[in-house]
């Protein structure tokens, strides 16, 4: 993945910190375990909520990058990296203001334990400039960058408007709700396609707007929403692109739209010749 723009774009005052956004849980417990061992006077962790004390190794961590000279072996090096942060506050401080955005009140009143450094829902947070919290999440934070499938890109950080804020908890209304829940069909591939070994290929944020699109050209083709449309996204995702747009799998899918054929018949019909 292209880091070249990031590079070029992060400021060369002492003053600012760079930080690597981890997911713990993108490596094996193993695997974590060394690079902790390797990295722990550098590691924060996100989940400081007590409750949260048993998931913290498969959660986010804050990595402090001490020499930025070492930035691209470290991007390169590191898996799960969801973000990248260039602020003016210390670690600790930047994980502790952070913590906060790991759980959202949802308009029910109800709690939600949230990824909220995923490309969509960060970006649409980035955007809350009349909430109070959005005054706390974002203090101090100059460039907040997340992976694309081709080049990591800067998400666009609204000024507060908020004065005198002095509630930290994302309270979120409906409006913003209904935006950061998935659609029950995206969470399903996604978790099923999550699970294959074709999915290691790509980043964790960038996975969701892959499926997304798999699922955007199951509906192009006709397919209906349930198991037909699943199935052709999971296809799609896992390598299946060009058998699917090929003549022959057009005139196929044509009779799946109509009801003639069920997808998963063409499919082993397909893989038996």
């Amino acid at each position: 993945m292209d880091i070249t723009t990031l590079l070029q774009s992060i400021p060369e005052a002492e003053e600012y910190r760079i930080f690597l956004l981890v997911e713990g849980g993108a490596q094996s417990p193993e695997e974590f375990q060394t690079f902790y061992a390797v990295h722990s006077s550098d590691l924060y962790s996100l989940f400081l909520h007590p409750q949260l004390a048993d998931a913290r190794n498969y959660g986010p961590w804050l990595f402090a990058v001490d020499d930025r000279e070492k930035l691209p072996k470290y991007m390169a090096d590191t898996p799960g990296i969801a973000g990248v942060i260039i602020s003016s506050r210390y670690p600790d401080s930047l994980a502790a203001q952070l913590s906060y955005g790991c759980t959202m009140i949802r308009p029910d009143n109800t709690t939600a334990l949230i990824r909220f450094y995923t490309r969509h829902v960060i970006s649409l947070l980035a955007q809350c400039d009349k909430q109070e919290w959005h005054t706390f999440l974002f203090q101090d934070i100059v460039q907040w960058w997340v992976p694309s499938e081709e080049a990591w890109r800067q998400i666009i950080i609204k000024p507060s408007t908020v004065e005198n804020a002095k509630d930290r908890t994302l309270s979120l209304d409906e409006e913003i709700w209904q935006k950061i829940a998935d659609k029950p069909a995206i969470s399903t591939v996604l978790t099923q396609w999550q699970k294959m070994p074709a999915s290691r290929h790509f980043p964790p944020c960038a996975q969701r707007d892959m499926v997304i699109k798999a699922l955007d050209k199951a509906q192009i083709a006709g397919m209906a929403d349930g198991v037909d449309s699943k199935l052709y996204a999971l296809y799609y995702l896992n390598g299946g692109k060009k058998v699917l747009e090929s003549e022959e799998m057009q005139i196929s899918l044509r009779n799946v739209s109509e009801g003639k054929v069920s997808l998963v018949q063409i499919l082993t019909h397909h893989a038996a010749r």
